[in-house]
């Protein structure tokens, strides 16, 4: 393989020096030692030729006619390298904050960017340490600082290459021990899952990374970044050395190592975030930043302040530890911190049926069509309007504008019985078994046929207060019945089942408020596929957020969302609400209603 990589490489730096001075400057080595010495002292690489074979075939394809070749990155390395530019940029900025290394480490170099960068840029460096599994990428570097010397700009400090895996590279003693170490680089952005698809042999040993519980280990919460993987082993080899970690990655992946920093116990301390533009820089609609901290402090710290490369002093948040809670905000937090609780309501999510081709329609002129745009005739008592993320907008959803079969009335429920008690829809479905059986997930393995989830007495209650999971900016939406029916929400969303009209609207009141949003907002991370779940809603507190509020601060808040409630709202009413809560329950605030002569709901003082 040599040949073409050494093709590749001298391809893509030649521009800078013509091909035969290249030649002759190698050529008149003659032999591998010879060769080995010279470029030592020309580029500060160790052993620039691993043998004798290497350095005559070098020097064969050198004295070819080579065209420019384009290297193709391959998905499984997680290749996002690292411009020169924004290499530079991170070095200086490290620079200019104090960080004077004279070692650094670079674990996944890739095309060397860092390495160069960090050459041009801290005077007081003796070592380089590199590491890098690609043959190609080694040569790409190897080639760059021989042009580099060749044209005026030869490097001062060693430079030792290793071609070998990060995973279970061994470090020497004399780079553990060093003093000021600059630990830096970009390590691969892909996830162990998506390595896992391409059967990639690029993966760490496999152990739960994260000690997680048996079900999580089984479940999406054991998939992690190739990085996060990287960056924890770098932090225990060097978190109790005298050194600086600064790396570039998702910020999600910054978020997930400092979130379980007190579990490992690193004595790390001033970490922080500054975000970059990865679209600019990669190409890639990701949030990343670059993770910087400091290594063997006497005092570790257990929060992250965040700011952005452009303009790093300027703090926008911290976030990190307070107490036992991981939150994304820490100053928000700490102004509400007494919302964080338990709710006295659960929080179910929304239907999940995997199957919306079938199981949702959409009414054109009165007549149900499915997604395959057919005709549906099916009992309509089993036919409710349904509600996604998208339509939860406001302070009180617009009527349905979709429809879903809801075969099941609690889990597991036998679905045989729609046999008989409803021929129609039992028809349908077996006309259309075959989508049913193409659902890939788990859950539905050896559950009745048509099985839904999702479902039970909370789905059918006829006002609820719901949420998207996935909206980053969080909004509470009251839910009222639709032709005199419950609605549904599919399973993006989560909600609160009631039995009232009154009861919800207070309930979406105290949700929709600044301190619950605050308090919200302050725990969950927006980056984050899911931010608001159901161990997030959970936390709420409605009775301490409730009793913190007055009934006028309820009508800012329908004033602010220009809404008129439905009835005539009593001081009395939302005083049985509050004492319901506190009791761990809800006094049904039907006792307080009373109908008028139009029909209207009228609160009795």
């Amino acid at each position: 393989m040599s040949s073409k990589v050494f093709r590749e490489a001298i391809s893509e730096h030649i521009v800078e020096l013509s091909q035969s001075r290249l030649a002759d400057v190698v050529a008149s080595y003659k032999t591998v030692t010879r060769a080995n010495t010279e470029l030592k002292y020309a580029t500060g690489i160790r052993n620039f030729f691993a043998s004798r074979h290497e350095f005559e075939d070098f020097c064969r394809v050198i004295k070819a006619p080579i065209q420019k070749v384009t290297s193709q990155q391959k998905r499984e390395w997680g290749d996002f390298q690292t411009p020169p530019s924004l290499a530079k940029q991170v070095c200086q900025y490290l620079c200019e904050f104090g960080v004077a290394p004279t070692v650094v480490v670079e674990p996944t170099y890739g095309l060397g960017n860092f390495i160069l960068a960090s050459l041009e840029t801290f005077p007081k460096l003796d070592l380089v340490y590199g590491v890098e599994l690609q043959e190609k990428y080694e040569w790409h570097l190897k080639i760059a600082l021989l042009i580099k010397s060749l044209l005026g700009r030869r490097v001062a400090a060693e430079v030792e290459l290793h071609r070998d895996n990060i995973f279970s590279h061994e470090f020497p003693e004399g780079v553990l021990n060093a003093q000021r170490v600059l630990v830096i680089g970009n390590p691969p952005w892909v996830t162990s899952a998506a390595l896992g698809a391409l059967e990639s042999a690029n993966l760490p040993a496999k152990e739960n990374l994260k000690s997680l519980n048996g079900m999580d280990a089984l479940t999406g919460k054991s998939n992690f970044d190739i990085s996060e993987y990287i960056l924890l082993r770098l932090l225990d080899l060097f978190s109790t050395r005298h050194a600086t970690l600064a790396m570039l990655c998702k910020t999600a992946t910054a978020k997930n190592i400092v979130e379980v920093l007190p579990q490992k116990g690193f004595p790390v301390s001033n970490i922080r975030t500054l975000e970059i533009d990865a679209n600019r820089e990669f190409g890639v609609a990701v949030d990343a930043c670059l993770l910087v901290t400091e290594l063997g402090s006497s005092r570790a710290e257990r929060t992250c302040r965040v700011a952005t490369l452009e303009n790093p002093k300027e703090v926008t948040r911290i976030f990190g530890w307070v107490g036992d809670k991981f939150v994304s905000n820490v100053k928000d937090y700490r102004a509400n911190a007494a919302l964080d609780g338990k709710s006295v309501f659960v929080w179910r999510q929304g239907i999940k049926h995997d199957c919306s081709p079938v199981m949702e329609l959409s009414a054109t002129n009165g007549t149900l069509v499915n997604g395959e745009n057919e005709i549906v005739d099916v009992e309509l008592e089993y036919v409710y309007g349904l509600l996604k993320s998208s339509d939860l907008k406001g302070f009180q959803a617009a009527a349905p504008r979709k429809q879903v079969l809801v075969t099941q009335q609690k889990l597991g429920e036998d679905t045989d019985a729609l046999r008989t008690r409803a021929p129609k829809l039992w028809k349908y479905l077996v006309k259309h078994e075959v989508f049913f059986e193409k659902r890939k997930s788990s859950i539905y393995r050896n559950k009745p046929r048509f099985s839904i989830f999702g479902v039970g007495d909370y789905s059918f209650k006829p006002y609820k207060v719901a949420v998207s999971g996935f909206y980053k900016e969080l909004n509470f939406c009251l839910v009222c019945p639709a032709n005199n029916r419950p609605v549904m929400l599919d399973d993006t969303g989560y909600f609160l089942g009631f039995d009232t009209y009154l009861d919800a609207l207070f309930a979406v009141s105290v949700l929709n408020s600044a301190s619950v949003k605050q308090f919200l907002s302050s725990i969950v991370f927006r980056d984050a596929k899911r931010p608001y779940t159901k161990e997030v809603l959970m936390r709420v507190n409605l009775a301490r957020a409730a009793s913190h509020l007055s009934l006028q601060d309820l009508q800012l808040v329908w004033k602010t969302a220009n809404y008129q409630p439905q009835i005539v709202i009593s001081e009395s009413g939302w005083e049985n609400f509050k004492r319901g809560l506190s009791d761990g329950g809800i006094v049904t605030a039907n006792s307080f209603v009373m109908t008028t002569k139009k029909g209207q709901l009228q609160l009795i003082q």
